[in-house]
């Protein structure tokens, strides 16, 4: 025995990022950072009882190993989900079940994304989209937005001026529902110039589908993905959002001669069966139901934070109204930082993510997401109030900065 510690530190793949802390920080008393839903609403009896019935009816399966591609009852489920509500045709072999809707997004990446390509995403995105992508070293660029979400014309200029370097993008990624963390909404023709631009330069769409479900106002478009007729959209959703982040659920689809690479990537890595067959179980009979309850919460409570921002932080803060989701995004006078007040509004208990977390190029430092599914409405006011106080201090609800 020697009695020194082993290095490991020259040995580590070049693609492994830096570590992250092992242990996640306290929870804050207001907690406006995290995309939690409602913890009331969370369907343990229904989960309980339906992991009952499904136990007596596949338990035997459990001692050997589950499909690779997903219990194929539940991939049939999503594909019938997707045809009626999002208006796509896809057979249950072209589904893949996923861990969350983080999986998905690292495997469609990975699949594409070679270090140094350039992968186009709105010009704020999901922050855990960013980490992947920069995890693999691809460029990232942002495209701009409007009330609907990513322009088609911004996207058309994006790549005209990338070509003139002779550079193509290999993806664009989009959320077209309530983006995240913007909150925006494409309509249906929105959603059709987008894929036009796509399919004019021969450029693959990654539609993130996550917060649909959480439609509580406005009519729903179908995906883009109904529109594609070329086979070059890839899709992903997630049953996070409407039962909670720790099932690790969720789920991608893709051209079928994309499956066996996808399903290679993935070999080793199912999703728990006993995850599976509880949604699965429950969904197929309580999905509606439990759909209109969550959203009928949400909707409360987005309308407490919004009354509660105007009240507080009055003119001087722009903020989302987004018909769904989970998130509002909220603007404070220019040379505002909502980095630096940051940790003093966790020092008084609230916690929010920055702008410049969700931006490609570390712009919108006056920018910041709030999250209104976890908190009920008195602690969102509370909440509120509390960080209004915080910006007044450092001077950031002061139109003349």
């Amino acid at each position: 025995m020697t009695g020194q510690r082993f290095d490991f530190s020259k040995l580590i793949a070049e693609r492994v990022p830096p570590g992250a802390a092992g242990r996640a920080a306290a929870r804050a008393r207001y907690d406006f950072g995290t995309g939690f839903p409602d913890p009331d609403s969370f369907p343990w009896q229904g989960l309980h009882e339906a992991l009952g019935r499904a136990l007596k009816d596949k338990g035997r399966d459990l001692v050997r190993y589950p499909d690779p591609q997903g219990h194929p009852e539940l991939r049939e489920f999503i594909a019938d989900k997707l045809k009626r509500e999002r208006g796509m045709t896809v057979h249950q072999d072209q589904v893949l079940v996923t861990g969350g809707s983080g999986p998905a997004i690292a495997l469609f990446v990975q699949l594409l994304a070679n270090p140094g390509d350039v992968l186009l995403t709105e010009e704020y995105t999901y922050v855990g989209t960013l980490g992947i992508m920069r995890n693999l070293k691809a460029r990232i660029v942002g495209v701009a937005t409007d009330q609907e979400g990513m322009r088609p014309d911004a996207l058309e200029q994006v790549i005209r001026d990338l070509a003139r370097f002779e550079v193509k993008p290999k993806m664009v990624y989009t959320i077209p529902s309530f983006q995240n963390p913007l909150g925006t909404d494409m309509g249906m023709q929105r959603r059709k110039d987008i894929l036009a631009v796509a399919q004019k330069y021969s450029i693959p769409i990654y539609e993130d589908d996550a917060y649909e479900d959480l439609r509580f106002e406005g009519a729903r478009s179908p995906a883009i993905g109904s529109y594609d007729d070329s086979g070059m959209v890839l899709y992903s959703g997630t049953f996070s959002k409407i039962l909670g982040p720790a099932m690790r659920v969720g789920f991608l689809t893709a051209p079928e001669e994309l499956l066996p690479r996808i399903n290679a990537m993935h070999w080793g890595r199912p999703t728990s069966e006993f995850a599976t067959l509880a949604s699965l179980y429950y969904l197929r009979d309580h999905l509606d139901d439990h759909v209109d309850e969550i959203n009928g919460i949400l909707r409360t409570r987005r309308d407490a934070m919004i009354g509660a921002i105007g009240e507080y932080m009055g003119s001087v803060a722009t903020v989302s109204h987004p018909d769904g989701g989970l998130y509002l995004w909220l603007g404070l006078p220019e040379g505002s930082s909502t980095v630096a007040a940051s940790e003093k509004a966790r020092a008084r208990g609230v916690a929010y993510l920055p702008g410049p977390s969700f931006s490609p190029s570390g712009g919108g430092g006056n920018y910041l997401r709030l999250c209104f599914g976890y908190e009920r409405p008195n602690a969102i006011r509370e909440g509120i109030a509390t960080l209004a106080e915080v910006f007044a201090q450092q001077g950031m609800l002061n139109t003349k900065r």
